[in-house]
């Protein structure tokens, strides 16, 4: 296998041949591979170009870095480290996976030592060989150990990646109490720089100098290859801004504080964000197998499907084929209608349904659209057969072909990328593949993934989560009181709203048959309450209750009667942001949404300063609050109170009005209306993130599941599939129910119940546990 590939370019620059090493076991085989390079005759040339372009920028720090390959000055170095009882760490790699790649070196900082860098398995680029004059890394560990049995301060940025390369490299015990990434996203999530040196330029060095990266200096030489005595100067800079940026951090972040808000955002860093580093490492160390010889049997079967969805297309076009014949008859040779049509063009598809057939698109703005959402609209029986051929085509390239190829091919497992701050809310993402986005009303892909030989899989979810977080939120006693008497909150809120039995809005009758008018009335109330939730307008629910938008607000008013609180809750939200422009969750961590703080008009000069006719005007400017820099407040009223009078529409005519005078206004209007829309969906979206990271932890570290072989596989927001043996299953199913509804201790008066189901694949028949 391959210990690194160097990705070849797209340009046409000359080939030049650099030695590539290939690792088999213990064997080492140096063989020669073409690649193309800007600039350089073979691979010296490059690392004289990386080494002059180093000291070019880096130089200054020669004598402030140190590379460390003295086993005595390593020793005194954690001594120092220990009394300290604080490290800054970074690591350096061959590549992003810890599974097949390689460990360069650790690059450690304390205070009043000079930054380092530890070279650890660099290899020469002649013999392919690992270079000599580089510490053995047993001695490596067995100096870090000795310095993490004292349990020091330990700093880093993005620490999961390091904590995974070093847990690989053979330092188990390693761990972080300060990640400057996620703290960097606690103390604002809105924050436009995402790596380390970027954040460090802006806040430590008031924007000055350059945020250097990796592939600004090395473009794409794994820094294995770097010979340390040049690349050290890169490598031990990050331990040093680690350390600067994290102290600069500390001083806003903190519990020593009378705000109570810094208090709470301290609370969700220190309990939440960083005991979750570990068990996201875990779980991704976990990965999950993946079946690939079913993987094999619905390849064929999708394609098959696939050519289904692709023939019934063509016998629609068929019967139209008159239509066609005539299009491309006046078109003559300017017709660009392909025969037979490619189903994937979207311009042929676009001829088809605006031209041929001539039907009207619903997008306005963009008449000849054929998007997904466009076409789902179109009442047409081949804008259907295109979406169904669509959705067969999604399945097979980004899940049923796709996974496979993603597994390691170590151990057959999908081990993909954990972002516990993925969205602004604080909700994970996951990507390498996405794990959290396969379709759940599609079993056939999620039953791909499988549980280990002689162990079983277990899925456990918060019923009704979100809706429960708002009930709290809300703190309305009727719908508290339908979840401790055990209630269906929808069926309970469609009740009260439309002034009928509770048992006249359950989908189910006692005896088991369907209800249609209770499912349409609790369809109807559950509608309303994600509405809320998610920030949907009326319109947006009328299209899903597929009512008028009269009937849907008619709906709606008869909720927000009977449920009093739930309106209350949302403008309390909006009032919260409006007022200090954020707002925060059950647990105090904070979505900040500044837009709802704008004006909803700025008006600004054009070229900065007002037309020369205006300045010519004496009397204007002898008025008081004249600036040149500024709209006079006379003109500013005047133009706002026109554009209040008119629709949106008209908006755009008062705006070309004011720009002849040389005004630029701003509608800062669909800035806000996002903002409003968002406001309640962050609180609630965001205590629910919480509480699930919360049992994350619980479950994660759970020293009982531990001994019992239990282990944490994927998050999916409301649920956390994991694996155990399956002579254990019972009692791990009975643990991980318990742990998960006490993750969210005192805040929620509602209890909180969680069944987990046990089966062998995922979303795969059950299995039965005594």
């Amino acid at each position: 296998m391959p210990l690194f590939e160097i990705p070849k370019r797209a340009s046409k620059a000359q080939d030049k041949k650099i030695a590539l090493v290939i690792r088999q076991g213990k064997k080492t085989a140096l063989v020669i591979k073409s690649v193309p390079y800007k600039g350089g005759n073979d691979i010296l040339s490059r690392i004289n170009q990386i080494k002059a372009t180093v000291e070019t920028n880096l130089g200054q720090y020669k004598e402030e870095y140190q590379v460390i390959r003295d086993k005595e000055v390593l020793h005194d170095f954690i001594t120092e480290c220990i009394g300290n009882s604080y490290i800054a760490i970074d690591t350096e790699t061959d590549g992003l996976d810890p599974l097949q790649n390689v460990l360069a070196g650790i690059c450690p900082y304390t205070p009043n030592q000079k930054s380092s860098y530890i070279p650890i398995n660099h290899v020469s680029y002649i013999t392919g060989q690992r270079a000599s004059n580089q510490l053995e890394a047993d001695f490596v560990i067995s100096e870090f150990k000795r310095l993490l049995e004292k349990k020091p301060d330990i700093d880093m940025f993005n620490a999961k990646f390091d904590i995974r390369f070093l847990r690989a490299f053979g330092l188990s015990d390693i761990y972080c109490t300060w990640d400057g990434y996620l703290a960097s996203r606690i103390l604002n999530e809105n924050e436009p720089h995402k790596n380390l040196k970027q954040l460090h330029q802006k806040y430590c060095l008031d924007g000055k100098g350059d945020a250097f990266r990796f592939d600004d200096l090395f473009k794409g030489i794994p820094f294995t290859y770097i010979p340390p005595d040049v690349g050290y100067l890169y490598a031990a800079h990050d331990p040093i801004i680690t350390y600067e940026l994290n102290e600069y951090q500390r001083k806003y972040l903190t519990d020593k504080t009378d705000r109570e808000d810094i208090k709470n955002m301290y609370w969700v860093f220190k309990n939440i964000e960083m005991p979750c580093i570990s068990v996201v490492a875990d779980m991704e160390d976990n990965g999950i197998l993946l079946d690939k010889d079913y993987a094999s049997e619905l390849s064929v079967q999708y394609n098959k499907l696939l050519k289904e969805k692709e023939e019934k297309f063509y016998r629609l076009c068929d019967d139209f084929g008159e239509k066609l014949d005539k299009y491309r008859e006046e078109k003559g040779v300017n017709n660009k209608l392909e025969y037979p049509i490619n189903i994937s063009s979207s311009s042929q598809i676009a001829i088809m349904l605006y031209d041929v057939l001539k039907l009207q698109c619903p997008d306005k703005k963009n008449p000849r659209a054929t998007g997904e959402e466009v076409l789902s609209k179109i009442e047409h029986p081949i804008a259907k057969a295109i979406l169904e051929y669509r959705e067969v085509k999604k399945l097979l390239t980004t899940y049923i072909d796709k996974l496979p190829e993603c597994a390691n091919p170590k151990d057959g497992r999908i081990h993909c990328s954990f972002n516990q701050y993925g969205a602004d809310t604080g909700r994970f993402s996951s990507s390498d593949p996405n794990l959290q986005n396969i379709p759940s009303h599609n079993k056939d892909i999620r039953k791909m993934f499988i549980a280990s030989p002689g162990y079983v899989l277990m899925s456990s979810d918060y019923s009704q989560q979100e809706p429960k977080v708002m009930t709290q939120m809300c703190q309305d006693p009727k719908m508290i009181k339908a979840y401790q008497e055990g209630k269906d909150l929808y069926a309970e809120i469609a009740s009260l709203s439309f002034n009928t039995s509770y048992d006249n809005c359950l989908e189910f009758r006692p005896d088991g048959t369907t209800n249609p008018e209770g499912k349409n009335r609790r369809s109807q109330a559950k509608s309303i309450l994600l509405g809320v939730l998610y920030g949907r307008g009326v319109p947006s629910i009328a299209e899903q209750l597929k009512v008028t938008t009269k009937k849907a607000q008619v709906i709606k008013d008869s909720v927000f009667k009977g449920f009093p609180a739930i309106p209350q809750f949302e403008e309390d939200s909006l009032n919260m942001a409006r007022e200090l422009g954020y707002v925060t969750t059950l647990w105090g961590r904070k979505r900040r949404l500044p837009d709802l703080q704008l004006p909803e008009y700025e008006f600004e000069w054009k070229d900065g300063a007002p037309p020369d006719d205006d300045l010519l005007d004496f009397d204007f400017m002898n008025e008081p609050e004249y600036n040149t820099d500024e709209v006079p407040e006379d003109k500013v009223n005047y133009y706002w109170d026109k554009l209040d009078r008119v629709y949106f529409k008209d908006k755009q005519k008062i705006k070309d009005e004011a720009l002849k005078e040389g005004i630029r206004i701003i509608d800062n209007g669909g800035k806000i209306k996002d903002a409003e829309r968002q406001c309640v969906n962050a609180r609630i979206q965001g205590s629910a993130a919480d509480m699930s990271k919360l049992a994350m932890i619980l479950v994660g570290n759970d020293e009982r599941l531990k001994e019992l072989g239990f282990r944490l596989l994927i998050p999916v927001h409301d649920e956390l599939i994991a694996e155990c043996p399956i002579e254990n299953a019972k009692e791990c199913s009975e643990r991980f129910a318990m742990l998960m509804s006490k993750a969210a201790g005192d805040k929620l008066q509602i209890p909180i119940k969680c069944d987990v189901e046990i089966t062998r694949a995922w979303y795969g028949e059950k299995v039965d546990i005594q």
